[in-house]
């Protein structure tokens, strides 16, 4: 549904749990609209098919050059060698389903496998962007401590349940191999330990949003998150 071809994302997004954050020696490619420099393109990640105003960094985009051999700069970092065979032919199946549907569009005369197959990632991106982009957006770069990187919040049950959980998504990065089900109970377990979730999407944006807009002009602030005193 987001386009990410299986084998791509499995290994940079291992390395992002590995290395969450980081702009130096390891570069973290998932982090992309964690420091907006642009502030007019990150905004316009909440309006429909504003994506296709920047065709470069679509997905879509990055499978049709690994299709054709050309690897992204994340595949060189993160995937063994021998997994660039994998993705070069899963994204040849992707661009082969894609051009099929499009063609059974034409051929039909009806735009609904193109609206229901291809699209929905651009109609439907200010909804996923709106809840996906508050996992890791303003936070610390650079830093070990998931705490200083990743937030958890409190979201409706029915947006928990589209984002898989992944609302307890410090929970989630300390304990990636919890089944997001039991991430709920995971975080009961060591709230002594780990800052206050948001209350809600508004409470995170009322306190990101003025950091996204401060790091698009210095790019050392960061959200300082209230991290508890160990009591030992």
């Amino acid at each position: 549904m987001s386009d990410f071809e299986g084998f791509r994302w499995r290994w940079s997004h291992t390395f992002h749990h590995s290395n969450t954050l980081q702009t130096k020696d390891d570069y973290d490619h998932e982090i992309q609209v964690t420091r907006p420099t642009d502030l007019i393109a990150f905004f316009l990640n909440f309006i429909p098919f504003a994506d296709l105003l920047f065709p470069h960094r679509l997905i879509k985009y990055e499978v049709l050059k690994h299709s054709l051999g050309i690897f992204s700069p994340v595949v060189k970092i993160t995937a063994p060698e021998k997994e660039k065979k994998k993705m070069l032919w899963n994204s040849r199946l992707y661009v082969l389903i894609w051009t099929s549907v499009i063609m059974f569009s034409i051929y039909y005369q009806t735009i609904l496998p193109v609206l229901y197959i291809i699209l929905p990632t651009y109609y439907g991106k200010p909804l996923w962007f709106l809840v996906n982009v508050t996992q890791h957006l303003g936070a610390a770069l650079n830093t070990k401590d998931h705490r200083e990187s990743t937030y958890s919040l409190n979201i409706n049950p029915v947006f928990s349940f589209y984002y898989w959980h992944m609302e307890f998504h410090l929970e989630h990065h300390m304990f990636p191999m919890v089944p997001s089900y039991n991430l709920k109970k995971l975080q009961k377990y060591i709230k002594d330990q780990t800052p206050k979730p948001f209350s809600s999407l508004f409470a995170f944006y009322k306190e990101i949003l003025p950091a996204v807009i401060k790091q698009a002009y210095n790019p050392d602030y960061n959200y300082k998150t209230l991290i508890p005193r160990s009591k030992l």
